[in-house]
């Protein structure tokens, strides 16, 4: 029992993070349909923050896992969180005023608790001074010695400011936990796409989110808006559509020297080899990068139903019948000409006509990747069905 309450001890952080990511994207998505172009900031002034022009909001997201428990009066959870509202409230750091506060935790209030008046609205100014009374006497009595912070933090506070700061807390217990975040997200997107595809755009979307999220921590922007993020589910339902295909691997692959090692003995590097691509090459791991994103993106479109088999192989053909084409052609130029001339054409044929340039050939109307072609080239290559040497069939 021991062990497994320390591997859920260990998770149950980094799930935290993930979570407070996934919420932000389901904040924000709600949001959306009642402010005025809302933007969320992720770990700023709290976990997550959605601000428009009128007010802000600060949201305190609390997963257990493990042992999960009641959120009673003294609550580390609770005192925690009013001691950095305090805090902002004491240093002028906000607008209290203007902002509403949030505490979303996955465990439940007892209905004895005077922390279960705050999962609705309180306004009637007798039932705020009741709040304050309870608050008062729990960080005066208390012997927590872990909330004594928060307890000052609180005490700090001026009578209005904690009548103002009560009036504007919101809890919400037994909040939806790490399993279930994903079925309320797909909710929100039920009319952005097909229901067969709804899992596809959900991945395509969290990849993005993540990627928006990391920047956001790492001050690389300043916060993620409704606008933007209303652009890309319009963008990724757009790649849903008869004549199009969504993109799962936009960015190019870093390929290492370890990389191209492990894959020498692949036809298409030796295709490479054969026109003298030299291995630590830009261009060789770019062509690796190509057929590895090709390859995956492919396999993945077949395995969600969004490609199918028939479909592949056409445009298979579509490729190779443009590389014979031009290929013949350098091939009349190929007569009675040494083995270094022969390199030297297959190189140039190759760099001029698929590494420099891209034949515009398209898997659907509207997919635009050049890796896509690049990268199909390299498969073809690698089963030896088209190649760049003149004489390829011979020694490869």
């Amino acid at each position: 029992m021991t062990s497994t309450f320390t591997d859920f001890s260990a998770k149950e952080p980094s799930l935290g993070y993930f979570y407070q990511i996934k919420y932000a994207l389901l904040i924000l998505l709600t949001h959306s349909k009642e402010l005025d172009n809302p933007k969320v900031r992720i770990e700023n002034l709290d976990d997550i923050e959605i601000e428009d022009i009128n007010t802000l909001q600060l949201l305190q997201t609390k997963l257990h896992i493990k042992n999960k428990a009641n959120l009673t009066d003294a609550s580390v959870d609770f005192w925690k969180t009013i001691r950095i509202w305090s805090e902002y409230i004491n240093n002028g750091t906000i607008d209290l005023d203007s902002t509403i506060f949030n505490l979303i935790t996955t465990e439940e209030i007892p209905e004895t608790s005077v922390l279960h008046k705050f999962k609705k609205n309180i306004t009637l100014d007798s039932e705020v001074l009741e709040v304050i009374s309870a608050l008062d006497k729990i960080a005066i009595e208390s012997t927590n010695k872990t909330n004594e912070k928060a307890y000052l933090a609180y005490q700090n506070l001026s009578i209005e400011n904690k009548k103002n700061l009560i009036k504007r807390i919101r809890i919400l217990d037994n909040s939806i936990g790490i399993t279930e975040i994903n079925d309320k997200i797909k909710k929100e997107l039920i009319f952005s796409t097909y229901p067969n595809t709804i899992d596809a755009f959900l991945e395509i979307l969290e990849g993005w989110w993540f990627r928006k999220s990391i920047d956001n921590l790492t001050l690389n922007i300043d916060s993620i808006s409704s606008s933007e993020l209303q652009l890309k589910i319009a963008n990724i339902s757009d790649s849903f559509q008869a004549d199009n295909l969504p993109n799962h691997f936009p960015v190019q692959l870093e390929i290492t020297d370890e990389d191209v090692e492990n894959l020498k003995e692949r036809n298409f590097l030796k295709q490479l080899e054969l026109i003298k691509i030299k291995s630590n090459s830009k261009i060789l791991k770019l062509a690796i990068s190509d057929f590895r994103r090709a390859f995956e993106q492919r396999s993945k479109w077949l395995r969600l139903h969004l490609l199918n088999p028939d479909e592949e192989e056409e445009y298979d053909l579509k490729l190779h019948d443009y590389w014979k084409n031009i290929f013949d052609i350098m091939s009349d130029e190929a007569e009675d000409k040494s083995l270094d001339e022969l390199t030297d054409l297959g190189k140039g044929f190759y760099l001029e006509q698929f590494a420099k340039t891209c034949p515009q050939i398209k898997i659907r109307e509207k997919f635009n990747q050049d890796y896509l072609t690049r990268g199909s080239y390299q498969i073809l290559a690698d089963s030896k069905k088209i190649g760049w040497h003149p004489n390829f069939k011979d020694e490869i």
